[in-house]
């Protein structure tokens, strides 16, 4: 145990075989420090606890962080409405959605694609999932805000028009 010179608390390092993108084989054990971005306020409960716990291995085995983003991806679709039970048919409806374009399904298809990689052997290698699996949190979170905040947002904003004028465009529309 080592104590740190800035607090006085203890810390726990550990010694691996391999060595990391700076050459060095010691990571340090507790406390766990995540260094990827906290869960969307927006994100589902039970989105958020995978989500969580991806954040609390990541730097410990990228792999496992993988496969629980993947994991969250799949809940999440449910929770936008999709059935859940094949992400790849459930990423190819919410393709046909007005607010999921392109670039989000690349990011759902990056998520699921890295995820089924860390258990599954395909085509990528440790390395990979390694280099490219801090951006994966960042891209759970796009979605969210995608599916779950911007509509939220836009509802609430719309909704804080005047009722005559709303209903009126709504009329034109035929959206009453």
């Amino acid at each position: 145990m080592l104590l740190c010179r800035a607090c006085g608390e203890g810390s726990v390092w550990k010694q691996f075989d391999r060595k990391d993108n700076y050459n060095y084989n010691l990571r340090l054990v507790d406390p766990i420090l995540p260094s990827t971005p906290l869960a969307s306020d927006d994100m589902p409960e039970d989105v958020s606890s995978d989500y969580e716990e991806a954040r609390l291995v990541a730097a410990y085995s990228p792999r496992s962080a993988a496969a629980l983003l993947r994991l969250a991806l799949q809940k999440l679709c449910k929770y936008l409405g999709e059935p859940g039970t094949h992400i790849d048919t459930d990423i190819r409806s919410l393709a046909k959605r007005p607010e999921f374009g392109e670039r989000l399904i690349k990011a759902a298809d990056t998520l699921r694609i890295a995820g089924n990689n860390a258990v599954h052997p395909g085509e990528m290698n440790e390395q990979d999932i390694d280099n490219i699996c801090n951006g994966l949190f960042g891209l759970l979170n796009l979605i969210v805000h995608a599916g779950i905040t911007q509509p939220k947002e836009w509802d609430a904003m719309y909704l804080g028009l005047p009722e005559k004028p709303r209903q009126a465009a709504e009329k034109k529309d035929g959206r009453t």
